[in-house]
């Protein structure tokens, strides 16, 4: 079949060689091309397939809630009800706002702050990934509009130093890097940004759309006991299905139009389906065994791959949290995040090359993150022989 799609792919990123580019389905921990071949999936929808693929109770969901109807131009009683269960277990949600993107969930929250503070400038991290709206993204054809000044993760003292003008509207930040290596905050780093931005009436704005629901049922927040004045999630929160969550403190939510003059709006936002199936993965996370489980999965992992890059003396390491790990290739540390300029690329590319010819595949780029489901254990071993025979490949031929 001819290919109309520009430049061969609807993704910035081109399909690496021994990928399938033809996935027409996906069960448990594996995709499925059109021939029927499988392949053992580490990259999970980016993050947000926290029951792997075609996950029964949540494909019920979807099955029982269409046949009601997938969208309405009047608010529905699952809004209500889905904001109020996100009301109980996010710290800082005394307010909900649903939409369909990360994207739009970070331009709501900016522009919000903005408002609220009177000011124009917004501080966030070299490395983090906030979506592709104008100012957010390196590209072509965009406006530098947004007045964004990015300063490294992990340094405090920066932080500190930036805000202490009090000319920024908010402070945007993924308490756990996920587009830069997997990287969790430092200890008390989180704290005292939170302390900083009292302080200084900054806006203090926790983009959680891709970690969220992967460490705690509670958010980032929840796990490190940090509440920041304004939350985002997306991915995980409805399973892979559009919507996002723009949630916070009374007294900045309330400047959204109709009670303030912040403009909020779009037609996908709320969808009924999506909202059905956030309310099922929530309802499956309560008792915390999926917690458990990627902990233990994760761990086990880590440990795994640095004893063969150990092993193998490979100029390479591992790190991550919980279901999340990246694996990087020509450093051996990346406390404040990776740069595909600071770590070698063509090694990475190698060595994804030789798991996808295993029929493992993995992120693309060495800066993002590999996420497990407990849809992994039954497949573990399968994954760590891989991991072993594929470095040890890039130990023999592209570091002979």
């Amino acid at each position: 079949m001819k290919n109309y799609l520009a430049g061969g792919v609807n993704s910035p990123i081109p399909i690496p060689t021994h990928y399938p580019s033809d996935i027409i389905g996906g069960n448990s921990p594996y995709v499925i091309n059109k021939n029927g071949d499988k392949y053992i999936d580490l990259w999970m929808g980016y993050g947000a397939l926290l029951f792997g693929h075609s996950d029964p109770e949540i494909v019920e969901t979807i099955q029982k809630n269409i046949k009601n109807g997938w969208l309405f131009s009047y608010q529905t009683y699952l809004e209500k009800e889905l904001s109020n269960i996100i009301h109980n277990i996010i710290p800082s949600a005394e307010r909900v706002r649903f939409a369909t993107t990360g994207s739009d969930a970070v331009a709501y929250s900016i522009r919000v702050s903005k408002a609220y503070t009177g000011r124009e400038k917004v501080l966030s991290i070299i490395g983090g990934y906030h979506g592709v709206h104008e100012g957010m993204i390196p590209s072509a054809g965009t406006s530098n509009s947004l007045c964004l000044d990015l300063i490294p993760f992990n340094n405090v003292r920066i932080v500190k130093e930036k805000l202490k003008n009090k000319d920024y509207a908010c402070f945007l930040l993924e308490p756990i890097l996920a587009n830069s290596g997997c990287t969790p905050p430092q200890k008390n780093y989180l704290k005292e940004i939170r302390k900083i931005c009292n302080e200084t009436n900054t806006v203090l704005i926790f983009d959680e759309i891709v970690i969220g629901f992967r460490i705690s049922i509670n958010g980032a927040q929840g796990f490190y006991g940090v509440t920041p004045d304004l939350s985002l999630f997306s991915k995980a929160i409805a399973g892979g299905l559009p919507l996002s969550v723009v949630c916070g403190k009374k007294k900045i939510m309330e400047n959204f139009i109709p009670n303030g003059d912040v403009f909020f709006a779009g037609t996908f936002n709320a969808n009924p389906l999506s909202l059905s199936v956030s309310k099922t993965i929530i309802n499956k996370l309560q008792n915390g065994s999926l917690y458990l489980k990627n902990e233990e999965l994760g761990n086990d992992l880590r440990k795994y791959i640095t004893e063969q890059i150990n092993n193998l003396k490979l100029p390479a390491c591992v790190q991550g949290i919980s279901s999340m790990l990246t694996i990087a290739f020509g450093c051996y540390n990346f406390k404040r995040g990776i740069k595909l300029e600071s770590c070698d690329n063509k090694a990475y590319c190698f060595f994804i090359e030789e798991m996808a010819k295993r029929r493992i595949l993995l992120p693309p780029l060495p800066t993002e993150t590999i996420f497990l489901s407990p849809v992994h254990e039954r497949v573990l071993d399968d994954i760590k022989t891989a991991i072993k025979q594929s470095l040890e490949t890039v130990k023999n031929e592209y570091y002979k």
